[in-house]
Parts: structure tokens; C-alpha cells; sequence
């Protein structure tokens, strides 16, 4: 775990949070702009294993003791948000295997994440101005 000057990973920790999600966004946009290439592969930014691994967790499940309750981990390939149903479409005969309604899932998901990143960040950064100035 990298500890800031502060003695604080938050700053760190969100900082790769939100280049990670930068370059999903990044891929998104060229998935998109490649939607009608023929051949092209859609390009996929799986950060988040990486970032836990970084920040020294493990990816904790969460326990399931009661048939009522929902089981984590239900999305695949990194597709946040979609079910398996969703993921199983037809390969097209071009070769491009880019779903432009999995793209926009995937975007809307990313970029809500990435409000969220930037309000921690700014959140810390209040705070710790504010505790500087006294």
C-alpha cells in the first residue's frame, strides 16, 4: 500500500481509481468510433482486480446465508451491469464484435464511477485544507 506524505493512501488509491477509469472511457471511445470497422476486437480496461491487489485487498466476498439473498459477483468480462443474457449476442459476419448497447452500459457505469472518484478526491482534498489552514 503506498502511504502519501500524510500518511494517507486515499489520495493514491483514488488517483489510480481514476486513470483506470480514464482508460476504460478511453476504450469505450474507441470501441465506439470503431463500430463499423470490419474485423476490429472491442478493446476491454479490466483495472479493478489490479487496483484491489494494489491497495493490498483481496476482494472480499460477501456471505450468502439465506436463499433470499443476491449472490455477489454476477457480472462477467467486466461488463458492469450486465446480465449473462445481455453478453451472449451474435458475432457479426464482418469480424467486429462491438455492441454498441454494451458500450453504452459500460460508459454510463464508468462515468458514474468516475463522478464518484472525483467527489472523494475533493471531499479529501477539502478536508485536508481545512485542517491546514486551522
Amino acid at each position: 500500500m503506498n502511504l502519501g506524505p500524510l500518511g494517507d493512501s486515499t489520495i493514491a488509491t483514488t488517483r489510480a481509481w481514476l486513470s483506470g477509469l480514464s482508460q476504460r472511457q478511453q476504450a469505450i471511445s474507441n470501441n465506439i468510433a470503431n463500430i463499423d470497422t470490419p474485423g476490429y476486437t472491442a478493446q476491454e480496461v479490466p483495472f479493478e482486480q489490479e487496483l484491489r491487489r494494489a491497495i493490498g485487498q483481496g476482494g472480499a466476498k460477501l456471505a450468502t446465508t439465506n436463499p433470499g439473498h443476491i449472490a455477489t459477483g454476477g457480472t462477467s468480462k467486466n461488463q458492469l451491469g450486465l446480465q449473462q443474457a445481455q453478453l451472449l449476442t451474435s458475432a457479426r459476419r464482418d469480424g467486429n464484435n462491438v455492441d454498441i448497447d454494451a458500450q453504452m452500459v459500460t460508459l454510463s457505469e464508468t462515468s458514474m464511477r468516475y463522478q464518484a472518484a472525483s467527489s472523494l478526491l475533493s471531499t479529501k482534498l477539502a478536508t485536508l485544507k481545512n485542517v491546514i489552514r486551522g
